[in-house]
């Protein structure tokens, strides 16, 4: 009789413990699954972050044209790509905008080929590692056709590097 009942007590201790680890293993896979959703929603915030960073910069006074919505006058970046203290202003370690149509020429603007060129580089820090984060936007600038002033607008794209240590 009494190694029956120590049989029970046993069996029961078994048990508990089974259930007792299958919990366990339930709440590692629980918690794992959630860690692997939040760095997932991590990198969707910050890649949102960035390109709010993008349209926040297209919008600023420095960069934005006169009554144009997403609208970067084209003259202010040339104007900006010979200011080195703005390198450091925004935080960021480059900005640059890629002209996508009408197509001209690849090459980098400069006074020389203004505005015949693709890409404004107003900076870009070397050694930093970064991740870009790019937006399109209208370029426009005043252009004269026939004796008569008008406000010319081109598709771009206007990329930022930002540094690694942000996300």
């Amino acid at each position: 009789m009494r190694k029956l009942g120590q049989l029970k007590i046993q069996q029961m201790v078994f048990m508990i413990i089974a259930v007792a680890l299958f919990f366990i293993l339930a709440a590692l896979f629980f918690f794992a699954i959630k860690t692997a959703n939040l760095y997932q929603a991590s990198i969707e915030s910050e890649r949102d972050k960035s390109i709010g960073l993008v349209i926040k910069l297209a919008s600023s006074p420095e960069f934005s044209y006169r009554g144009i919505s997403n609208g970067v006058d084209s003259d202010k970046l040339m104007a900006l790509k010979k200011q080195p203290e703005y390198r450091d202003y925004w935080g960021i370690n480059g900005i640059s905008v890629k002209k996508l149509y009408p197509e001209y020429p690849e090459a980098e603007c400069n006074t020389g080929n203004y505005p015949n060129c693709t890409d404004i580089i107003l900076f870009k820090k070397e050694g930093d590692t970064a991740q870009s984060a790019s937006s399109y936007i209208s370029l426009c600038r005043k252009d004269i056709t026939g004796g008569r002033a008008y406000d010319k607008c081109e598709l771009a794209l206007m990329i930022i590097e930002t540094r690694e240590n942000e996300f």
